[in-house]
């Protein structure tokens, strides 16, 4: 595999909202984000090496959704393409690879979700163990207000600390579902809890969205946009998802993947 400097050299994404009317397949959400990046980097649909997507069949609700997503792409001329069943950051992953094998220079990486489509809480479940977990039907914030509560006990973290996260979050950008911001910290904590101890503040909005990520090798990636964001450093890891073989409140993974890519 050759030495090669890769960049992100394009972003789009679409609106994040708490429900769309399009279908599950992000047809309707990737189109205009793809033709954006279209438009700003002066390319079309023939000058992308590689396409790669992340997407979840649970959310959609049949199997291999990703499929019709492609639509989005059009059917002509023929495409280099790969799909993982992962959030979007695996596709980003597995484009920065084929950029490196050095058997294409660009690659696009879109990933997309209608979280809306179902039941989320009961969706996420799924992904436990099948025998053992799965079929109990835990949800998915029971199973964070599990996690969370750990790290209460243990004295890992505080309910201020998790009550600042939410409060600096709303600093950025407003949540997509009825929660109100607050003055304060304090009055975050004055609120009742959801699923003991996480209140509504600390529980991610269902959002339906897409987003697009373009990545370009050396000179090419200098050709289409003059300040390139290099990636200098990333590594791939993963823990395993079953509950009770691992410490909930630390992520070695985390820890391994950021000392390999620094």
């Amino acid at each position: 595999m050759s030495e090669r400097n890769v960049a992100v050299v394009g972003f789009a994404h679409a609106p994040h909202v708490r429900r769309t009317d399009g279908t599950t397949n992000g047809v309707e959400m990737l189109i205009p984000c793809f033709h954006q990046l279209y438009e700003e980097l002066g390319i079309n649909q023939a000058d992308i090496g590689f396409w790669c997507s992340g997407s979840s069949d649970y959310l959609a609700g049949r199997a291999f959704s990703f499929i019709s997503a492609i639509d989005s792409i059009g059917a002509v001329p023929p495409i280099n393409e790969s799909h993982v069943e992962m959030d979007a950051a695996w596709a980003l992953y597995e484009a920065y690879i084929k950029i490196l094998t050095g058997e294409v220079d660009t690659a696009l990486v879109y990933g997309f979700g209608k979280s809306s489509a179902g039941i989320l809480r009961q969706i996420l479940s799924r992904q436990t163990d099948p025998y053992t977990v799965a079929p109990l039907w835990p949800d998915s914030v029971s199973m964070a207000g599990l996690q969370a509560r750990l790290g209460l006990d243990s004295g890992k973290w505080t309910e201020e600390q998790m009550a600042r996260v939410a409060f600096d979050s709303w600093a950025n950008a407003r949540r997509v579902d009825r929660v109100e911001p607050a003055i304060s910290v304090g009055e975050l904590l004055e609120r009742p809890f959801f699923a003991d101890p996480l209140r509504r503040h600390d529980i991610a909005p269902i959002t339906d969205g897409a987003a697009v990520i373009v990545l370009a090798a050396g000179d090419r990636a200098r050709e289409l946009r003059e300040n390139p964001a290099w990636i200098t450093g990333i590594e791939h890891r993963i823990e395993s998802p079953a509950l009770g073989v691992r410490d909930l409140t630390e992520s070695e993974s985390t820890k391994a993947a950021a000392h390999v890519a620094l």
